[in-house]
């Protein structure tokens, strides 16, 4: 099988390769363009700029026919008859003083000589040039001509004057009078160059109307006809025309070459300059951008095969992480597996195989929204065994695990596809029949229900028959959120449960929760003496004369895992009638030892601890000597102990003897509650108590006024004759703190001090309780 890791590594190589390849190409197509392009706009630039500079010396030679036009007419004018120059000197002082021309000859219409300055020099006959003017004269009226070159002149030399044929017409005719030869001085047009920057390499011509170079030069002066130019054929049906062309020299040296053609004058200024000049500047730019473009092919190249290599090095990598990676994968499935089926574990009931409580209440809750949305009914039903603590206790907790396996194999035999089904702990099971069913078809559920679980069992070679309590709450009727669907449920079983064995009942309004509760606490007594759910919480006992803390009240609380923090009110008159009261006074001793010797290691100082004892315990044969036992297993002395009774107790002869006893080991003992019994004061004396709690119902009627509770001021008196320490419970306000201390009171209690508060938070309360009551 082909590894995808190293395909697509090669794909990616390729991929880089590619991407190198066209980098390159990019780069060097970049410097090829750019190096053309540069190249064409330097050559278009240099035969922009030439064309102006024929165009400026063409214009200065137009400027000169004119001077020469105007000379012309001078001489015609002041001298009609060509034989007076030769007898008037003016004419030559003007030309020695004229700095463009510096000679000057005249002809009559036939071409012959009539005056010349230079006479040992002129030409004695215009001979084909007569014919040009007359040519010229036609086409363009009576302008200055430069004439054709004359063929006779020696070849390559260069010329010095340039000739300016000048026709002169009869005034007021067009009719040719005569002809006037200007001749230009070379040098002085060769001098205006010399201010001109045509160029390295450069030079400039003047052709005649044929094309013949009557003179050529640059900016050091007139040159040699030493290199063959092309010849150019001027346009004569423009005054002004001008045109580029590229010429090669033998050399194979290539120039550009640019004219303007002035036909009206019958000369062409033309500008050629070699193309190795032109691209000197572009030449060296073109050889850096060549070096960078080169540097660029080098670097691209250089990283292209780094990143192959270093692909080819990860790929090595990879194929070595590969069979790690599929070690890794067979742990992950491994672990996801037990993952899984640690969620299963988790969210079943390991002894049933349904659902515990937790993953019930999460899946149930989103069921019936479902069946709330779909406008379908739900059922809720608790199912609770009928003497399932009887046969546990009897047959042994093998026989009751196999019974409760066998009822909730018999439960999930009957559920639906939607139907869930749950352990809630012990012998209790929930089930929620979802999907669709009226309420009839509920009810014919739970019937069949009830008589496949009242079925005998057979369990370990034993037969046992058995009955389920069932209550039902229908979804929406009786509720639409969870818990209040289990506590209707709850409270429907518990009706089914007194109406007697295998019943089934459905939840209506008339059923007590209250009395439902009450049932649930009295069964999960025993389980929460041995989860050890019961907790104590202290309220602080202080002394009125100093305002510290001299004590607490342990005060027993029930942590419930389903009814939350239950307060004695609601299961210790339960527990006393049941007998529970027992182990659980012994209970909150263990706790009070406990909670002595943590304070002590947590370095407060010796507190001492009162806690309530019923007349149900002091009757107990060995109360004091189990008591005295759990105070010497925790080391905490009895000095350490209050133990607060009720007027009740001490009408019991054993209860007196166990009070003796403890006292008789320096327990302290308190009588609780006084003034709401029924034993009368008579009894006190025999009593071998050390302090009297005054009850809360007579300390609430104190305002701080003279007249406020007699009652209370005559006991503390009462007590105090009796050597005995007054303790007033159920102290709320200041005013009452101010009464009973100006009565004598001992010691209060109560939330004006602090309300009953955990464990924990008694470190914090008494470092700030002795500041708090200073500053009020």
């Amino acid at each position: 099988m082909q590894n995808p890791h190293a395909s697509s590594l090669s794909s990616v190589q390729v991929t880089m390769l590619a991407l190198g390849v066209i980098t390159v190409l990019s780069t060097w197509a970049l410097f090829i363009y750019q190096s053309v392009t540069a190249r064409s706009e330097a050559l278009a630039a240099s035969r922009s700029q030439h064309i102006n500079l024929a165009l400026v010396v063409s214009e200065s030679l137009k400027q000169m026919t004119d001077r020469a036009s105007a000379m012309a007419r001078v001489i015609a004018t002041e001298y009609p008859d060509p034989e007076a120059l030769n007898r008037d000197d003016r004419l030559l002082s003007l030309l020695a003083e004229d700095p463009v021309f510096n000679r000057l000859s005249v002809y009559d219409t036939g071409g012959e000589l009539r005056y010349s300055s230079h006479r040992h020099s002129a030409r004695p006959q215009l001979g084909p040039w007569l014919a040009q003017a007359r040519q010229h004269g036609e086409r363009f009226g009576a302008t200055p001509l430069l004439p054709r070159y004359d063929e006779s002149a020696p070849v390559g030399l260069p010329g010095w004057r340039l000739p300016f044929l000048v026709p002169v017409a009869r005034p007021g005719t067009e009719q040719l009078e005569q002809l006037i030869l200007l001749e230009l001085d070379i040098g002085y047009l060769a001098g205006l160059l010399q201010h001109v920057v045509i160029g390295e390499g450069a030079f400039v011509q003047i052709l005649g109307p044929d094309g013949h170079e009557w003179m050529r030069a640059d900016s050091s002066g007139v040159m040699a006809a030493d290199i063959d130019t092309p010849r150019v054929r001027p346009d004569l049906e423009r005054r002004v025309s001008s045109g580029d062309r590229t010429f090669e020299t033998a050399d194979g040296e290539r120039y550009q070459y640019v004219y303007v053609t002035r036909a009206a004058n019958g000369f062409t200024v033309t500008l050629a300059q070699p193309h190795r000049a032109i691209l000197a500047s572009q030449t060296r730019t073109c050889y850096n951008q060549l070096a960078l473009t080169l540097l660029m092919t080098l670097v691209v190249t250089a990283v292209t095969l780094w990143l192959i290599r270093a692909l080819q090095r990860q790929q090595t990598v990879l194929d070595a992480l590969q069979a790690s990676e599929a070690r890794n994968q067979q742990l992950i499935e491994r672990l996801e597996s037990e993952h899984a089926r640690s969620r299963r574990i988790a969210a079943i009931d390991h002894l049933s195989g349904l659902l515990n409580r937790r993953q019930f209440l999460e899946e149930a809750g989103a069921r019936l929204e479902q069946q709330r949305r779909a406008r379908r009914l739900a059922a809720l039903m608790f199912i609770d065994l009928d003497r399932f603590k009887s046969i546990n206790d009897s047959l042994g907790h093998q026989v009751g695990d196999l019974l409760l396996q066998a009822v909730a194999g018999r439960i999930q035999r009957l559920l639906g596809t939607e139907d869930l089904a749950a352990r809630f702990g012990g012998d209790e099971f929930v089930v929620l029949l979802a999907g669709e069913r009226r309420e009839r078809d509920i009810e014919d559920w739970a019937r069949e229900l009830a008589r496949r679980l009242s079925s005998p069992y057979e369990l370990d070679g034993t037969e046992l028959k058995n009955s389920p309590s069932i209550g039902i709450a229908i979804a929406p009727r009786d509720g639409q959120a969870l818990d209040e669907l289990i506590r209707c449920a709850d409270a429907a079983m518990y009706s089914a449960k007194k109406a007697g064995r295998g019943q089934y009942r459905f939840f209506d309004q008339s059923l007590n929760l209250r009395d439902v509760e009450q049932f649930h606490l009295e069964q999960s007594f025993s389980e929460a003496l041995h989860n050890r759910e019961f907790v104590l919480h202290f309220q602080p006992q202080v002394a009125l004369d100093s305002l510290q803390v001299c004590g607490f009240e342990a005060l027993v609380r029930w942590q419930h895992p389903r009814f939350g923090l239950v307060y004695p009110d609601r299961f210790v008159p339960l527990a006393e009638s049941t007998g529970f009261i027992v182990p659980l006074g012994l209970e909150v001793v263990r706790l009070a030892c406990e909670q002595i010797v943590a304070w002590r290691e947590q370095g407060l100082p010796p507190q001492v601890v009162a806690v309530n004892a019923s007349p149900v315990q002091l009757a107990q044969p060995d109360f004091s000597e189990r008591v005295l036992a759990i105070l010497a297993q925790h080391g905490v002395g009895p000095d350490r102990f209050d133990l607060e009774i009720t007027e009740t107790s001490i009408l019991d002869s054993t209860a007196l003897a166990h009070l003796e006893a403890l006292r008789a080991a320096g327990m302290s003992l308190s009588l609780d509650d006084f003034g709401t019994g029924y034993s009368g004061l008579a009894h006190l004396e025999a009593v071998p108590v050390s302090k009297l709690k005054i009850d809360r119902s007579l300390v609430a009627k104190i305002c701080n006024r003279h007249d406020d509770s007699p009652i209370v001021s005559s006991t503390i008196i009462l007590a105090k004759r009796m050597n005995l320490s007054v303790v007033a419970e159920g102290v709320e306000t200041r005013e009452q703190v101010v009464h009973l201390t100006v009565a004598g009171c001992d010691i209060a209690q109560g939330y004006h001090f602090s309300r009953p508060m955990p464990a924990a938070e008694v470190p914090a309360f008494l470092a700030q309780f002795g500041r708090a009551e200073t500053a009020t």
